[in-house]
């Protein structure tokens, strides 16, 4: 099956209806909302609109309530938890909304690759967690890297809106989108729905003041954030010798780019259709926005010729860290055999 024919597939889900829940790392980089939120032999909706991210959407109740009540908008959801995933998801397909979609993805990275500069109408925030200890500072979402990120794919006048139940993170939202100098404050009354959703509840239950803050993006200049690019071919080195049967291995943390790759364990395949000799090492890849789970295959590919390359298997992203699980493994496999460089690709 064609990458094209699995495209169409996803994006008409069922029937005339849209699949809400995207492989987002199969897209292009940036996005194609207007064909994401295509849906074949039905009537448009929200198509060619504007486009608006919620991060951390919950149940999604405030997501489905906006998607209901805007319907020439376009909203996509992004959420790291399964659960709200799940939950969300449903409720976006009893109610019939044809404007939403959702992505299981962190926000910094989400927002790097999917949206275009000068793309989006509003990120909403709703009740993001205060990681209220000074060591898990750097945790917080609403920093000045992250506002800068979210300035370069606002419109101008768009905005970032944030509710909160924690006055020390307002303070901390406050003082981060000051430092960008991308921003004017604006604090007007809260929108329909807004302190109607799970976790508002639970807050104004217990008597905690809520708070509603507009970060409006202003005419300074947009700072520049690229997207990764989809490298053809994938990152690999070609090494000369054969491959070890049995090469030792402990376990290796190392260094690269502005991360950290570590390797856990080497696996031999026990076979393949080529039959050729293989290698499967389990790799993590830790960087500020992104872990990412990887393997990095060494094959015998001819006669005294080994490739180590970062397999495609599972839409790896590949940032400048990630190639770093390709120079671990070929390093390794240097320090451990006979074999010898042929070439560096990566």
């Amino acid at each position: 099956m064609s990458t094209a024919t699995t495209h169409e597939q996803d994006r008409q889900g069922s029937g005339d209806r849209p699949n809400v829940l995207l492989r987002w790392r199969a897209l292009s980089f940036p996005a194609d909302w207007d064909d994401v939120f295509r849906v074949p032999h039905a009537a448009p909706s929200g198509a060619g609109g504007g486009l608006s991210v919620e991060i951390g959407f919950g149940d999604g109740r405030f997501t489905v309530a906006r998607a209901i009540a805007e319907p020439h908008m376009r909203f996509v959801g992004l959420e790291v938890s399964s659960g709200s995933l799940q939950r969300a998801l449903k409720r976006v397909q009893r109610s019939g909304a044809r404007n939403v979609r959702l992505a299981k993805a962190g926000a910094h990275i989400a927002l790097q690759q999917l949206f275009a500069p000068a793309s989006l109408d509003a990120i909403v925030v709703n009740f993001p967690c205060p990681w209220p200890k000074e060591r898990h500072a750097k945790h917080r979402l609403l920093s000045r890297r992250f506002l800068s990120l979210a300035g370069s794919r606002l419109k101008p006048l768009g905005e970032v809106r944030l509710a909160t139940d924690h006055p020390e993170y307002l303070g901390y939202a406050l003082e981060e989108a000051a430092a960008t100098g991308l921003y004017d404050v604006l604090r007007p009354e809260a929108p329909a729905g807004v302190f109607e959703t799970k976790y508002a509840l639970k807050w104004r239950e217990q008597g905690k003041p809520l708070h509603y803050v507009v970060f409006r993006r202003n005419a300074s200049e947009a700072p520049e954030h690229q997207h990764l690019e989809r490298p053809d071919p994938m990152p690999h080195a070609l090494l000369r010798g054969e491959l070890p049967l049995d090469p030792p291995f402990t376990k290796v943390v190392l260094p690269y780019a502005e991360g950290h790759v570590i390797l856990h364990e080497a696996l031999r395949s026990l076979g393949g259709e080529d039959g050729r000799g293989r290698v499967i090492v389990r790799a993590t890849v830790e960087e500020e926005a992104l872990r990412q789970q990887l393997m990095v295959v060494a094959q015998e590919r001819g006669a005294g010729e080994v490739i180590v390359r970062l397999e495609t298997f599972g839409d790896p992203l590949v940032t400048p860290t990630a190639r770093g699980c390709v120079h671990a493994v070929t390093e390794w496999l240097l320090a451990s055999s006979g074999l010898s460089v042929k070439a560096r690709n990566y």
